[in-house]
């Protein structure tokens, strides 16, 4: 054997006894256990300190538990510490994903994704995180809310147009209705609304359908989940606002990037902050406007909240505009009357000044109303005057009670009712609200806005003129006459050619 397979003699030998051994006593493939004594590691006066955060915290990342273990003396290095906890904790293998790279200040990717928190004051309660962060450079900024609206986005995009101090010439977005309406033939219908805020700061918005293509920004909410939020503890919403600020200096900027191997706040100071389009000299107006009926207590209110305006405004359809921080009432004349300060939506609150209430005497008056119900129409003076007789009291009440029903019914349609009640002698508000109940078609106040816009647009087109239906008749009839004209002249050139050839033969 040692000849044909050219092998030592020895080695010959040593292959036919380990054989004949694995035949007479067994033999097992798998190695056995050797008693070599365990090397005591750094990290092994830590276990303990890592099973009590694992048991407190099931899914605390290893940068949070070695940034824990750093605070009790551990000095080893963090890959140890990541070893450790996969074997303490196994966690399955991700997916590799296509990564593609964006030129300097071109794009921008935005992001939502919600949380439950439960906070040691307030307890439990779900927030959104708003996340956006510039392709180049991966500079992360975020906030969290309590809502997703519309006005709410956009006021999260300036705050993160300020941090940069600059805009890319670019964003995705994926499907949420407060951008995109709808898709159709293939294409993205943008909301108008969103449109006519981000191109106040030349961003040209970009609508995706997968997930994927905006990878930039859905993998730094693991960051958030293992960094910020992982192993904390928040008194309050407002804590975890301000603690975010904390982190995005102290660890998102800072923190080096697994692509980049550089500190997003690094690269963006030295390449990408020069090449984004400056921001407008003004910013985009992002207050919520809505028109409003003051009940007969002076309030209005908004985002279940009260607040209170003068007397004299009660029943009259007012403007109200609310920033993120303040509230401003207008009257019908587009007059500043009230201004508050906003309380956060869900409070139930009241926010009453004390200058609006100095005549009491007119709280329920007829003198400050008188000059709005005459307006309702040609029914209302005789409706008053009976008003007067039947409550000469509370008259004042009831006529504020049907102008407050201009909420919902329009101005044309409550004077029908006036005249209606005129008839039977039903001099009462309640009387008035039972007519319109059944006789009128409710609206909102909205569409009195939708209405006086397309008051303003019939205004600024052209007039149309129709034409008389008899000058279609006659240019139809004109062309036919020349139709029959021409085929004429055809015919007789035709038969003259005829006549000419019979000649020649």
């Amino acid at each position: 054997m040692a000849k044909q397979f050219n092998i030592g003699r020895n080695s010959v030998r040593k292959i036919i006894r380990k054989n004949q051994v694995q035949r007479d006593k067994g033999h097992d493939l798998l190695p056995k256990k050797t008693n070599r004594k365990a090397k005591k590691k750094k990290l092994d006066p830590f276990i303990p300190k890592m099973k009590e955060l694992l048991e407190k915290y099931s899914n605390i990342t290893g940068v949070r538990m070695f940034e824990e273990l750093k605070k009790v003396g551990y000095d080893g290095g963090i890959s140890t510490v990541r070893g450790r906890l996969r074997l303490m904790r196994p966690t399955p293998k991700k997916a590799p994903t296509m990564r593609f790279e964006t030129k300097v200040a071109l794009q921008a990717q935005m992001d939502w994704s919600p949380y439950k928190i439960n906070f040691t004051e307030e307890g439990k309660k779900e927030v959104l995180c708003f996340s956006y962060i510039l392709g180049y450079s991966r500079r992360h900024y975020i906030d969290f809310t309590l809502d997703r609206k519309f006005h709410t986005m956009i006021r999260r995009h300036q705050d993160a147009f300020e941090y940069f101090g600059g805009v890319p010439l670019q964003c995705l977005y994926d499907g949420e209705k407060t951008v995109l309406l709808r898709w159709e033939a293939g294409r993205p219908v943008f909301n108008p609304s969103f449109i006519a805020f981000i191109t106040h700061y030349h961003v040209k918005p970009i609508a995706v359908r997968k997930a994927q293509t905006k990878g930039k920004v859905e993998a730094p909410f693991q960051y958030v989940e293992g960094n910020l939020l992982n192993a904390r503890e928040f008194r309050n919403f407002s804590d975890l606002r301000e603690i975010t600020k904390w982190w995005l200096k102290e660890k998102s900027d800072k923190h080096i990037h697994d692509t980049t191997k550089r500190s997003p706040l690094e690269l963006f100071l030295e390449e990408e902050k020069d090449a984004l389009q400056p921001l407008p000299c003004h910013p985009y107006d992002t207050s919520e406007v809505k028109l409003l009926i003051a009940n007969c207590n002076g309030f209005v209110e908004f985002g279940t909240n009260t607040y209170s305006v003068p007397y004299e405004f009660v029943a009259d359809i007012l403007t109200l505009k609310a920033t993120e921080h303040e509230i401003f009432i207008y009257s019908p004349e587009i007059e500043l009357i009230a201004t508050h300060e906003r309380i956060p939506t869900g409070s139930n609150k009241h926010s009453e000044k004390p200058e609006h209430r100095t005549s009491k005497k007119i709280r329920y008056g007829l003198e400050p109303v008188k000059e709005s119900f005459l307006s309702l129409g040609n029914a209302a003076n005789t409706f008053l005057e009976g008003l007067k007789d039947k409550y000469p009291r509370n008259c004042g009440f009831h006529a504020r009670a049907i102008l407050r029903m201009k909420e919902k019914y329009h101005a044309m349609d409550i004077n029908k009712a006036l005249k209606h009640a005129n008839r039977y002698q039903a001099f009462d508000g309640k009387a008035i609200e039972r007519i319109l109940l059944i006789k009128a078609k409710t609206r909102t106040l909205e569409s009195i806005r939708n209405d006086r816009a397309r008051e303003k647009l019939e205004k600024a087109l052209p007039k149309v003129r129709q034409r008389a239906l008899d000058d279609y008749s006659d240019l139809l009839s004109n062309e036919e006459e020349e139709a029959n004209g021409e085929k004429s002249k055809q015919d007789s050139d035709a038969n003259y050619e005829s006549f000419e050839n019979t000649k020649t033969s």
